[in-house]
């Protein structure tokens, strides 16, 4: 695949022997949550579960982004010492709403007074099943993972994402989206290119590569060109490089039902990773944290504390 720049594929996260610090955190992103219909005759929604790995309980704060901007809404969810806290249609039973955006999971120092004042003190583990719901009763689910680590500034960062395997052919009924969550008080360009599964870059119009994002925004467009086992990059331009940005792809089999989510993987010019002075491949993008989440938190309406469902 030819790219501007020389690029070394450089997955975040995934040795086998990370500190524990590198596998959990106390804030986490779910891209993608849905309680809405969608095309042919799709009907979706956003199975959310919350695990506890500590002797102790947790009060996590749950965060919906919604669609377009404005402020989202915040419920604070009470989790057992080694239990799991899960809703089937979370959009409806934690916030009472319908429609489309994105989750941000943390837990607060203030929020859990009796705990250790640091990350892996108050970590915790995050994960969702957006589901198309059959009107026979059938489901099919696409795992989107809680994911801590996002694009900023093309220019300054020198870091895209990937999602590959992609497949867009209306004669066969593939549909794929794509979209991304914007953590910030400050409005982004989201830039997209497309390559076929033999490397080469796809045309796009302007508009069809461009997509200005609002702040603390969530958006999803079409992808606006066939293509089939290709690849979608995603650069971000914020010249204040304090927007973090998570972006994502998902495909859905009209015939089936069946969706599948394409999580992006990052990736970096060679020279950025082996410069004067190397850069470790976990350090790539941004790892959100505490200060984005306060930001977040402060934008939010507070909906109070809701009970869930234990396992």
């Amino acid at each position: 695949m030819k790219r501007s720049t020389s690029i070394l594929a450089a997955l975040a996260l995934t040795a086998l022997a990370l500190p524990l610090a590198a596998q959990v955190n106390d804030t986490y992103v779910i891209p993608a949550a849905a309680n809405t219909s969608g095309a042919y005759s799709s009907r979706w929604m956003t199975q959310l579960s919350i695990f506890n790995p500590q002797t102790y309980t947790l009060k996590v704060a749950v965060t919906f982004i919604p669609e377009g901007g404005g402020h989202g809404y915040e419920t604070l969810i009470t989790v057992p010492s080694n239990a799991v806290g899960y809703a089937d249609n979370s959009l409806f039973e934690i916030f009472g709403l319908s429609g489309r955006g994105a989750y941000l999971v943390a837990t607060f120092p203030e929020d859990n007074p009796g705990v250790t004042n640091d990350m892996i003190s108050r970590s915790f583990l995050v994960n969702s099943n957006t589901i198309n719901v059959e009107t026979s009763g059938g489901t099919y689910g696409q795992t989107i993972p809680g994911t801590f680590t996002g694009l900023q500034d093309f220019t300054h960062e020198q870091v895209s994402a990937i999602s590959h395997g992609i497949r867009n052919l209306d004669q066969y009924g593939w549909r794929t989206n794509f979209g991304a969550v914007n953590l910030s008080d400050t409005s982004v360009a989201l830039r997209i290119k497309v390559y076929d599964a033999n490397g080469k870059s796809l045309p796009l119009r302007p508009d069809q590569s461009t997509y200005t994002m609002s702040a603390n925004s969530w958006m999803q467009r079409g992808l606006p060109v066939q293509v089939d086992h290709g690849s979608i990059e995603f650069f971000v331009d914020d010249p204040t490089n304090k927007a973090v940005v998570f972006p994502y792809a998902s495909t859905l089999d009209r015939y089936t039902g069946d969706p599948e989510y394409q999580a992006p993987t990052l990736l970096a010019s060679s020279k950025y990773l082996y410069g004067k002075t190397a850069v470790a491949s976990m350090a790539l993008g941004k790892r959100i944290g505490l200060e984005e989440a306060r930001a977040i938190r402060a934008n939010s309406i507070p909906l109070g504390e809701v009970q869930l469902k234990h396992e």
